[in-house]
């Protein structure tokens, strides 16, 4: 199990990540999410031990992982500028790797360059964005980690390289009883192949639970009332966003979203019908972004 507790990194009057509280269990998928800035490659590195956190620790099985080599030898973390030395070719980057990690398998390792279509010998600076991070996964698989921690994780990936990505993870998964966290901002491909997801936005954790409980943290209500309402009407329900026309009303309910739509059903109805959100959708409403579209859609308006 990986435990962050209660962690915050300052950079002088900075504060990328502030009091994060995530526990990781074994077996799982984990989604890192959030936009681009929001502190998901800060908490991946200290996860990863390689970046001392301001306050509070992270333990990795109950041990601190911060520059802790015995237990990093347990976790590999892919990272968005991961080091190779100058003059490596796919198969001797993947061979300074395996000098630290002792059961590293170049059955493994070759086996996925194959899958990739990548040729060992080709020089690693060589590559494209998409083709290093080929590399990058075909090493982190192969040194056979309890953690594998990935930032960026779709990144450069074509189409078919991601659904070749899923399905390793899944196998890896199902296979070594791994955990592995992915951090992206590409909220499709998290919602298809994780467990959990955490959402980062600035600095906090701003939404952590399990992505099968994620549609119902909020519901997307379309009602036609018998007669017109108003804001002040509708003071009494939960909601997150709002837009009325006369009778009709979209409604952003959340909390206890059946005893918010149950409270409209009781109001005098003509018609009402609920629709879950996507993760996406939550994302968006977490995040604020959909005040945002309003901002712009006023943008150009004479």
């Amino acid at each position: 199990m990986i435990k962050i507790n209660s962690v915050t990194k300052k950079y002088d009057d900075f504060t990328a990540v502030e009091n994060i509280n995530i526990e990781i269990q074994d077996t799982s998928v984990f989604a890192l999410t959030g936009f681009n800035g929001s502190g998901k490659t800060t908490l991946l590195n200290i996860c990863a031990g390689v970046v001392k956190a301001t306050s509070g620790e992270v333990l990795l099985d109950g041990n601190d992982a911060f520059d802790n080599d015995k237990e990093r030898k347990n976790l590999f973390y892919i990272s968005d500028n991961m080091f190779f030395p100058p003059t490596s070719t796919i198969k001797s980057g993947a061979k300074f790797y395996a000098k630290y990690y002792d059961n590293f398998s170049y059955d493994i390792f070759n086996a996925i360059l194959g899958i990739f279509g990548l040729d060992e010998k080709l020089t690693i600076k060589s590559l494209s964005k998409g083709m290093k991070k080929q590399v990058q996964l075909a090493i982190g698989f192969a040194a056979k980690p309890k953690y594998l921690l990935i930032d960026e994780t779709f990144d450069g990936l074509d189409p078919h390289k991601k659904e070749l990505l899923k399905k390793l993870i899944l196998e890896y998964i199902n296979e070594t009883n791994a955990s592995i966290i992915i951090a992206s901002h590409n909220l499709q491909e998290v919602s298809d192949i994780c467990d959990h997801v955490a959402i980062l936005n600035g600095k906090n954790v701003i939404l952590n639970c399990a992505i099968e409980d994620v549609s119902e943290k909020f519901r997307k209500v379309l009602v036609t009332f018998k007669n017109e309402v108003t804001e002040n009407d509708l003071a009494h329900i939960n909601y997150h966003r709002m837009k009325l026309s006369g009778k009709s009303a979209m409604i952003i309910v959340c909390g206890n979203v059946e005893n918010e739509i149950e409270k409209l059903e009781k109001m005098g109805v003509k018609s009402l019908e609920s629709e879950r959100l996507t993760l996406e959708e939550v994302f968006i409403e977490e995040t604020e972004a959909a005040s945002e579209n309003e901002k712009i859609k006023s943008i150009f308006k004479k």
